[in-house]
């Protein structure tokens, strides 16, 4: 008996060559003897997946600030573009408080 993760390999599989083809899931399904509902199990963990991945290359990255230059302005740039612009030195300290 094949192991969860190897199953998951194997739909996501199916999954890829279905989103390549030009088929429905229902008769991508058939032509693969795969039950439907099944499919549309692995589909919806696909989707989560994927979605998970998405949202984590839009977070924060580790804030490393050179002591020498603690008290320097700063320019925080978020994921959407959005600038937070510093006119006066800020601590990290503020920084990390402000971000977390």
């Amino acid at each position: 008996m094949q192991n969860n993760e190897e199953v998951k390999k194997q739909m996501f599989s199916h999954i890829d060559q279905w989103k390549s083809s030009s088929k429905s899931q229902r008769s991508y399904c058939i032509e693969h003897n795969i039950r439907y509902y099944v499919f549309h199990y692995w589909f919806k963990r696909y989707r989560d997946e994927q979605a998970e991945k998405k949202d984590n290359t839009n977070s924060f990255v580790k804030l490393q600030v050179d002591q020498s230059t603690a008290r320097a302005h700063a320019e925080l740039i978020m994921p959407d573009g959005k600038r937070l612009v510093f006119h006066e030195p800020v601590s990290s300290d503020f920084l990390k408080a402000l971000i977390s």
